[in-house]
């Protein structure tokens, strides 16, 4: 607009100039012809003045022209060189910004290319010359094809040829192999180059590599996973475990109502004893070894669960109805009668199996579970080694026994429980030569019978600490009664299997010694005949020390082992009681009165003396008597009684 202006401008100048010259000139002409006619009419002088007239214009014109002239090249002289000076500053501008964008291309970390359609590049950055392993000034004037391995090669061609065809943009992640025998991953961003006029004049292209984020979101989905796998399964043996059991149960019933199956839960029989006895890196070994059975008896699709401690669950879905079940459960039981062997030790073990059934028995996860748990404790009750189908009556059971061990276990805290004595007599002299301690559970409601809570005590695994509290209240009140010099005979306490063999048995026993004052000579420690057959080996050597510390030991219910006579004369033994299922009806029955004899015959052989248990009758006594065992303990006698009254009782006598 501006050159448009000043050219009209110029144009009106050197018009006006024009017409004054012209005016100018016409003037002159005129009026200097009329002077020259003034001046002189000799022709001669008048050509002479007419020549000199004419130089005089001539000059005069040259004047104006040279005056004309030198402002016009002036002008123009000035705007050449304010035009070379914008065309420096141009310049200077365009390398300045050409070197700002090479600048920035290069120091990008990303590779950003730019090829013509030629598909020849033209610019090839430093990151991608680093990517590539392909320098800038090789890789220039080339196509893919001539710089990338065929399969990258490809990539990019086709990308570009979508590009143009489809006059797009496009963003997305690519693996690509480079030159330099390296695979990276990218995330790709490629456009068309357009002039204003939208013409097509190249492509460019971006490369970040993500390979680094992308191995770090792989780390990522790795630990997840890993961590997933370790809250669903069990370290030991590589089952899954209780929360995965819990989830599939929980997809199952909710979202799978015509998929019946059934539900084992299995408990292995005397493994804390196992666990007490080898120590716990046998038993470990132990149920990796059971996992191992459960899965080659089982089909392999069948979800096999390590739930907790020796508890295992196996959700079967194919043939559920009952023979089936029975067959497979069949199968386990007859596998467990061989040994499992570790460390060259041969170890027996039982399982108790309880079923319940999807969605006979209850189509609701937790229930199911609970009713699985109901049957298997059915099955242990019914003497282990079995398996049970849960029944409506189960639950009800369930409960009460839960109940109970729950308010045992509260017991046990508060010292709720208490020990009663049973005097021990001679039937020759009448006299007290001991008294048994006989654990007793008093609530408001009544006794609870030791039948009762003694086997929830073994389940529950509350036996430990029941032992304990006996062991400390008898120490305690022999230490009592022998101060007050009153004691007639030991006190005998009942020691279960598992507190024998309990690897911290013998210290405790130094320890409640040394609490109470107790001294060993004072007490008998009554073990089962049953805890003998268990361990054998291992218990002869544990009442050898325990022999050595001062205590007495009898065999408690004796004659219900059927297979502990080949023991009997490597057992530090200083006292058979022989069981109550014996004496019961003695007189009537002539099989146990030569049970009877029999035992005390062995007794004295071996240098032992006997108890007979359970004497309530005046025949029963007086048969024992002439049978010569040398105490007895009964109703016929003494009650168990409480140590109050027991004390009484001594003091007394």
């Amino acid at each position: 607009m501006d050159k448009k202006i000043r050219t009209s401008k110029s144009f009106k100048s050197a018009f006006q100039i024009s017409v004054a010259y012209l005016l100018f000139g016409m003037f002159w002409i005129y009026f200097s012809d009329m002077c020259i006619g003034f001046l002189t009419k000799d022709s001669d002088k008048i050509l002479i003045l007419q020549t000199y007239k004419g130089f005089f214009f001539i000059g005069v014109t040259a004047f104006l022209l040279y005056l004309l002239s030198y402002r016009t090249l002036q002008e123009r002289h000035s705007e050449y060189l304010k035009y070379v000076n914008d065309q420096q500053i141009v310049q200077i501008q365009l390398s300045q910004q050409n070197s700002l964008l090479n600048s920035l291309i290069n120091s990008s970390p990303d590779a950003i290319v730019i090829k013509g359609l030629d598909r020849r590049y033209i610019i090839f950055n430093k990151g991608a010359s680093e990517f590539s392993g392909v320098e800038t000034y090789d890789a220039l004037g080339k196509t893919a094809d001539e710089i990338f391995p065929p399969q990258t090669a490809h990539i990019i061609n086709t990308i570009d040829n979508a590009l143009i065809e489809n006059n797009s943009f496009i963003a997305h992640e690519e693996i690509m192999l480079m030159p330099n025998g390296k695979t990276y991953v990218y995330w790709v961003t490629k456009g068309l180059l357009m002039t204003e006029d939208n013409s097509i004049f190249g492509i460019y292209g971006i490369y970040r590599n993500i390979t680094s984020m992308k191995d770090h979101e792989q780390l990522i989905v790795d630990e997840k996973e890993r961590y997933d796998y370790m809250a669903h399964h069990d370290p030991l043996t590589g089952l899954p475990n209780r929360l995965s059991l819990i989830e599939t149960l929980r997809i199952k019933t909710e979202h799978m109502e015509d998929h019946p199956f059934a539900l084992f839960f299995i408990d292995l029989d005397g493994f804390k004893e196992i666990n007490d006895s080898y120590g716990h890196r046998f038993g470990d070994q132990i149920l990796v070894l059971f996992a191992k059975l459960l899965q080659d008896l089982f089909p392999k699709n069948t979800l096999i669960i390590r739930t907790g401690g020796d508890e295992f669950v196996i959700l079967l879905e194919s043939k559920i109805d009952q023979h089936s079940i029975q067959i497979r459960l069949n199968r386990l039981i007859q596998a467990l009668n061989d040994p499992f062997n570790i460390d060259q030790i041969e170890v027996y073990i039982t399982a108790s199996i309880g079923i319940s059934l999807y969605p006979v028995d209850s189509s609701n996860a937790e229930e199911l579970l609970q009713k699985a748990d109901a049957a298997m404790y059915k099955a242990k009750n019914q003497g282990r080694n079995t398996y049970s189908f849960y029944n409506d009556g189960l639950t009800q059971e369930v409960l009460e026994r839960t109940t109970l061990a729950s308010n045992l276990k509260k017991a046990i805290s508060n010292r709720d429980l208490s020990l009663y004595y049973q005097p021990q007599i001679n039937p020759i002299s009448g006299m007290m030569v001991g008294a048994e301690a006989l654990l007793r559970w008093p609530t408001p409601e009544g006794m609870v019978p030791p039948s009762l809570f003694i086997p929830i005590a073994e389940e529950r695994g509350l036996i430990i600490e029941l032992g304990a509290f006996v062991l400390e209240e008898g120490f305690k009140m022999a230490t009592e009664w022998v101060q007050n010099g009153i004691l007639k005979g030991r006190i005998a306490i009942n020691v279960s299997a598992k507190q024998l063999i309990h690897q911290n048995f013998l210290l405790q026993l130094e320890e409640l010694l040394h609490k109470t004052g107790c001294n060993p000579a004072w007490i008998e420690l009554e073990i089962t005949e049953s805890s003998i057959l268990e361990y054998p080996e291992k218990i002869i050597a544990l009442l050898g020390v325990i022999k050595s510390k001062g205590f007495k030991i009898s065999i408690d219910d004796f004659g219900t082992g059927y297979s502990s006579l080949s023991y009997l004369k490597h057992l530090p033994i200083d006292k058979l009681k022989i069981d109550i299922s014996f004496i019961r009806d003695i007189t009537m029955e002539p099989k146990n009165q030569t049970i009877v004899k029999t035992i005390i015959a062995l007794a004295k052989g071996l240098g032992m003396t006997t108890v007979a248990e359970g004497v309530e009758s005046v025949e029963e006594m007086i048969f024992l008597r002439e049978c010569g065992v040398d105490c007895i303990q009964g109703f016929y006698y003494y009650k168990p009684m409480s140590n109050e009254s027991f004390g009484h009782l001594i003091r007394e006598i």
